[in-house]
């Protein structure tokens, strides 16, 4: 057994764990059942200066931690808040690099000369009308490739009237946007009545 790629899996399996909701609820991204899906509620523990309280939604992409996979750190998630985010160009590049600066730092906590190493993350958006924005995150994966990546995002932000809750969907991936996994995950639906 191959104890040092064996570890760290563990590690990752380990926080995913941590990050799945105590109480019994369904994920509401309608994805693929090959597509993993994970449930965490705020404050995020990675990153709680996100001052929202709800829940986000993930569905990961099949070779989401495989880095030959074409679906490689493809993934979808949903925050379902309380809040009104009053989303602009650069709220949402403060959140977003705030989301992953806390993500890979907690995920690289268990190897403190690799935490060093970890460059800050730069978001970048544009706001193409009042729901929907298209940018950039270069970050680095904590996970997979111990390496920067870049991730194309597309945002969209709705309210939910029925359930008193705003929407902000989030597609990423570091395919350019024609691939056919942008395809994939626009496929992807949320299960909630909001007319």
């Amino acid at each position: 057994m191959n104890f040092t790629k064996t570890i760290p899996f563990f590690y990752i399996l380990l926080f995913f764990a941590s990050c799945t909701s105590e109480k019994t609820s369904k994920n509401v991204l309608l994805a693929p059942d090959n597509w993993r899906n994970e449930i965490i509620e705020f404050p995020l523990k990675f990153a709680s200066s996100l001052s929202y309280s709800g829940t986000e939604y993930v569905r990961f992409a099949p070779g989401w931690g495989e880095k030959e996979a074409e679906d490689y750190f493809s993934y979808v998630f949903l925050w379902e808040i309380d809040q009104d985010p009053k989303l602009s160009s650069k709220k949402l590049e403060s959140e977003i690099e705030i989301y992953f600066d806390g993500l890979m730092s907690m995920v690289s906590k268990m190897n403190l000369n690799l935490l060093k190493k970890i460059p800050k993350s730069k978001a970048f958006f544009e706001k193409v009308n009042d729901q929907v924005y298209v940018g950039k995150i270069l970050t680095y994966d904590a996970f997979t490739t111990k390496k920067e990546v870049s991730l194309n995002i597309t945002v969209n932000a709705n309210y939910c009237n029925k359930e008193n809750k705003y929407l902000v969907l989030f597609n990423l991936s570091p395919q350019a946007p024609e691939h056919v996994i942008w395809k994939k995950m626009k496929k992807i639906t949320i299960d909630l009545d909001c007319d």
